[in-house]
């Protein structure tokens, strides 16, 4: 779709925020898909928990899904090139479902990489071609709402899938049915837009490495985005434990993160369109630098500190928003998609990386250790947007 046909579509459209109506099909593909990706990774430890395997091995298999990512993103382009995104997406859904609940009825570590390799490799084509597919079918002056409207819907998603452990249970195959009707369920928006699909026939004109440096400021911020929020999720509650909060409390300082995620992205895109796009990247990577300091500071009361987590969580979660709307009004067709697939790569590399950082940090400092790397890490990209933000407004000679 061009951006003339974004234009008008977005006329014609009664929908929030001007959405597109193949925006509005790529956002409820990925949301409802978004709520089933977040239901895997804590239900497949629990029940090979439950099955006597080790937290070392457990932690292997879900690292599993990242690896994944990394492997597939750089392809993600020439597979929409050839096939067409709505294609891709109707087709590796339904596929991802089946893997999940191939998981429940296999328990030889031989067979169980594979399949949670062919379920990340299916997600990563997933997120790579629908935020394509959004930021392509949305007009440039609206891509920071729209995104942060997507972000928001995404994080009500995550956090939901936990939920339905909960209710029904992970020592039984229910929650794995419901993840599969879901991955199921996310194929149709796709296949009833599919005429909306932003295909090309192109192949990207850079090497996919390219990708993640030619605009730093969008796929490092992801990268340290990852770095954060996976992290946070996998460590505040251990921290809280260290800071000696009550077990009632402890899980509380990640749901503290995750309600700033929620809160704070609609805001922050909408500010995003109405001026520069990195001042307000920067803002975010202050914010996360100095976040963690208060933090250390905000750490002998629990209130305190949720509200510090949750300004936090919003911030560095709105450095994904504004990132994937800084990349569509660089590129376009092809180089897009390659571009949000190099987004995708960081924001796994981070995911990667960062429980491993953090971990070892809190290994040999249990309180510092979190706010410290967390802190190094967005202090790092606030100094390259500062960097990049003074180059841009350097004269030319």
């Amino acid at each position: 779709m061009t951006e003339r046909g974004a234009l008008a579509e977005t006329a014609r459209s009664r929908l929030p925020f001007g959405l597109t109506r193949g925006a509005a099909a790529a956002i409820t593909t990925i949301v409802t898909v978004g709520v089933a990706v977040s239901l895997l990774p804590p239900l497949v430890s629990l029940t090979l928990a439950g099955r006597g395997f080790s937290e070392r091995t457990i932690g292997f298999v879900v690292a599993t899904v990242a690896i994944a990512s990394l492997v597939t993103s750089p392809f993600a382009a020439r597979i929409a090139a050839r096939f067409g995104a709505a294609n891709v997406i109707m087709t590796v859904t339904p596929i991802a479902g089946v893997l999940v609940l191939l998981v429940w009825f296999t328990s030889d570590l031989r067979l169980l990489v594979p399949i949670i390799f062919g379920y990340g490799a299916a997600m990563a084509l997933c997120f790579s071609l629908s935020e394509y597919w959004i930021n392509a079918a949305t007009p440039e002056r609206r891509r920071g709402a729209v995104m942060g409207f997507y972000a928001t819907l995404l994080s009500i998603g995550f956090a939901i899938g936990p939920g339905i452990i909960a209710i029904a249970g992970a020592n039984s195959i229910r929650p794995y049915l419901i993840g599969a009707a879901l991955m199921a369920l996310g194929a149709l928006p796709a296949y009833f837009a599919r005429g909306s699909s932003p295909d090309f026939g192109e192949r990207p004109r850079r090497p996919f490495a390219a990708y993640i440096f030619a605009v730093p400021t969008a796929t490092l911020g992801v990268f340290a985005f990852g770095v954060g929020e996976s992290s946070g999720f996998a460590f505040l509650p251990l921290w809280g434990e260290h800071l000696k909060f009550s077990p009632a409390v402890a899980p509380l300082l990640a749901s503290a993160m995750t309600l700033g995620n929620v809160a704070f992205q609609i805001p922050l895109g909408m500010l995003a369109d109405r001026i520069a796009r990195r001042p307000v990247l920067l803002a975010c990577g202050l914010v996360g630098a100095i976040g963690m300091a208060l933090a250390w500071f905000a750490s002998g009361s629990a209130l305190l500190l949720a509200a510090v987590l949750f300004i936090w969580g919003g911030a560095t979660a709105g450095i994904y928003t504004v990132a994937l709307a800084h990349l569509a009004s660089r590129f376009s067709g092809a180089d897009l998609a390659s571009a949000t697939s190099a987004v995708v790569f960081c924001y796994a590399l981070g995911m990667l990386t960062g429980p491993i950082a953090v971990g070892d940090a809190m290994a040999r400092a249990p309180v510092a250790g979190l706010p410290l790397v967390l802190g190094v890490v967005f202090a790092i990209y606030a100094i390259i947007v500062a960097a990049r933000l003074a180059l841009s407004r350097r004269p030319p000679p």
